[in-house]
């Protein structure tokens, strides 16, 4: 498969994939509801990792392992497979690989803000209708794939040169409240699960 080595030699560089707790696990990175919106954001406390979540490093080795992952699961299926949609009639393939793409570059936008600002608060979004509004079936899900995986790439080498610190960094989601970076990378890592667990399904 294409970049398997370039994926491999990253993975290579950190400790493998642990289970650990998955905010997010069942739900778009971040999104769901779950602090007071009524409290100031300042007067919060920024949601972290628990004992039991994955280390920075385990992260990192996670957020890398996911596109190799998926990349695994669609080598060498027709583009017919990688079209049609689910047997219980949701997203197929040709909607999932869209969908890792478009919230990459969010994730890459919030690690901007929440590395160049004090607390920034990122937008909120509803990906439900994105299947739709932003044409998924018309699209080439090869392709997705590969802007995934591009995308991917570079944040893991933000991450990876960031220093401990970085990590405890804060920005506010209008439903959860303030969270730190290390949060919100994990709880990415809980999204990227369900959707190999989603692939798997799909393709097989």
């Amino acid at each position: 498969m294409l970049m398997h080595a370039h994926w491999a030699m990253i993975v290579s560089c950190f400790a493998p994939h642990q289970n650990g707790g998955d905010p997010g696990a069942n739900e778009p990175p971040g999104e769901a509801n779950g602090h007071d919106p009524d409290l100031a954001a300042s007067e919060q406390q920024a949601l972290t990792v628990d004992d039991p979540g994955r280390s920075i490093d385990v992260v990192i080795a996670a957020l890398a392992s996911a596109p190799m992952d998926i990349g695994r699961l669609i080598e060498g299926k027709t583009d017919a497979e990688l079209t049609r949609p689910a047997q219980d009639g949701g997203w197929g393939m040709v909607e999932i690989l869209p969908h890792l793409r478009d919230w990459e570059e969010i994730i890459g936008d919030r690690l901007s803000l929440i590395l160049a600002g004090d607390s920034p608060l990122f937008e909120e979004y509803d990906d439900s209708l994105w299947a739709i509004e932003h044409g998924y079936r018309d699209q080439d899900p090869r392709q997705a794939f590969q802007d995934f995986t591009e995308r991917r790439a570079a944040l893991v080498e933000r991450l990876a040169a960031l220093e401990p610190d970085a990590w405890n960094r804060v920005g506010v989601l209008p439903k959860r409240g303030r969270v730190t970076l290390h949060w919100l990378m994990n709880s990415i890592c809980g999204h990227d699960a369900k959707h190999v667990v989603q692939t798997r399904d799909v393709l097989a």
